[in-house]
């Protein structure tokens, strides 16, 4: 009986700090790989909306994300491709370089990353859509970054409800499912755009992008602690010296956008931001640079100034 009694208090042991990160692994490759639909709430910039999503995972990874309420739109994404189906039935086809899914606060969590800027616990366990979760806490370490509360399913690590907090750990945006289907595949139907009028297809791909596999043209110097470089690419036809760089801290991600200056005036310096995202626009000598991402204003601020060009044209 001792025996089975030391047992059970090993099990009801909070996981360890490293345990509970790569749980965030498993919530990312689930989200990708499992096949699920459902309806769920989406709370940000002051409103809610309702959405319903059908997802089936796998190497052909396909989706579909449909509003609720409100004017009815859609999105669908096949592989790269995504489709975008506006209120007025207009269509725009455009490619996504990210290779993020179509749900909103569902970061491409990296625990390798992770533990020196964030605090990951387990702090419970709750019901959301008639599953039983794991409530994981992720706390930022400094003013960097936000912080962030994930609900995963107890078998599947799939995310059941998100929410992404200020620094004073006040919700920003979150969402949660109210119905939820694990495991089913959609139907063919499901995953295709829905065909209203006759509105043509408008293809609203910008310039194509190459992965650059040499040293990029710019680079951020200091980068804010915790951040590193993780791609940059060019458009395929476009001035020399545009780029577009993303750097990550393992959970939270910011592009950077290098483009011709054009008609922004000397001095150009914008600050903008809705819900979680934030946006910093500088001119520097000849060019525009935008920085965009899901931190706070400090740390699009940051980068912003720390861009600076390291390489010259190749």
């Amino acid at each position: 009986m001792r025996g089975l009694l030391w047992f059970a208090w090993l099990l009801a042991l909070p996981a360890h700090a490293d345990d509970t990160a790569q749980l965030l692994d498993a919530m990312a490759k689930a989200m990708r790989t499992l096949d699920y639909q459902g309806a769920f709430t989406y709370q940000h910039a002051g409103r809610v909306d309702t959405l319903r999503i059908f997802h089936a995972g796998g190497p052909g990874e396909r989706e579909r994300l449909i509003s609720l309420n409100g004017p009815r739109s859609e999105l669908v994404r096949d592989g790269a491709n995504v489709t975008c189906t506006q209120a007025d039935g207009t269509t725009f086809v455009y490619a996504s370089t990210t290779g993020r899914g179509l749900m909103p606060l569902v970061p491409a969590a990296d625990s390798r990353a992770l533990d020196e800027h964030y605090d990951v616990r387990r702090i419970g366990e709750d019901r959301v859509a008639g599953y039983l979760a794991d409530v994981i806490d992720v706390a930022p370490r400094d003013r960097l970054r936000y912080g962030y509360r994930f609900w995963l399913e107890r078998d599947t690590r799939l995310l059941l409800r998100s929410m992404v907090t200020d620094g004073e750990r006040r919700p920003l945006e979150q969402l949660m499912f109210v119905s939820l289907d694990i495991g089913t595949p959609p139907a063919e139907a499901d995953l295709v755009p829905q065909k209203r009028g006759d509105s043509a297809i408008a293809l609203a791909a910008p310039d194509a992008e190459l992965l650059v596999r040499g040293a990029p043209h710019w680079q951020v110097e200091p980068v804010p602690a915790g951040f590193r470089f993780v791609s940059a690419r060019r458009p395929k036809q476009g001035p020399a010296g545009a780029e577009h760089l993303v750097y990550s801290d393992g959970l939270a991600t910011v592009s950077i956008y290098v483009e011709p200056r054009g008609d922004a005036p000397a001095g150009y310096d914008t600050l903008a931001g809705r819900g979680t995202v934030n946006v910093f626009s500088r001119v520097l000598e000849d060019w525009r640079v935008t920085v965009l991402g899901e931190v706070p204003v400090a740390t699009v601020h940051q980068i912003g100034d720390g861009l600076r060009r390291v390489a010259a044209d190749n």
